[in-house]
């Protein structure tokens, strides 16, 4: 019986962006495949992300000042992670339905740390290549030549 060729998806990635792809044996394009995922509020300033404004407390002195408190948080990271784990959560659920064999990583190298955290382990297992490169806004016929000897 024949064995058929791997089926490999690349996925360029940064915090806000997840673009999909997988060669073509034919014509050695890079083709997209599922679709862009996008999470523009992971772009956005990080007071734009809050639903209000932090609380206020008056000063225990007898000055009556008042003041702010700050929020433990880093909205934008916060962001970013939820939209790591999307991706992540995608990725588990094509690698379930069998769409690739193979999987090639492309982002910066926090993001790609942090992708890496969130990938099931079945993904995990399919996981050939990793490049730490924000690639995310460049054509599909660039990236098929940065990512050149990746994909033969």
């Amino acid at each position: 019986m024949a064995k058929h060729p791997a089926k490999t998806w690349v996925v360029v990635a940064d915090g806000a962006r997840a673009r999909f792809f997988r060669p073509d044996g034919e014509t050695s394009k890079l083709v997209p495949t599922l679709g862009d995922l996008v999470a523009p509020q992971s772009r956005q300033r990080p007071r734009d992300l809050k639903s209000d404004k932090p609380g206020r407390s008056f000063s225990s002195s007898r000055s009556g000042m008042r003041h702010a408190f700050e929020p433990p948080h880093d909205y934008h990271k916060l962001e970013k992670h939820r939209f790591m784990a999307l991706i992540a959560d995608a990725l588990d659920e094509a690698c379930q339905r069998r769409d690739f064999d193979d999987l090639i990583l492309v982002a910066p190298r926090r993001s790609l740390g942090e992708l890496r955290g969130l990938l099931s382990k079945r993904v995990q297992g399919r996981l050939r290549q990793e490049v730490a490169k924000d690639l995310t806004n460049e054509p599909a016929s660039r990236l098929r030549r940065h990512l050149g000897v990746l994909l033969h």
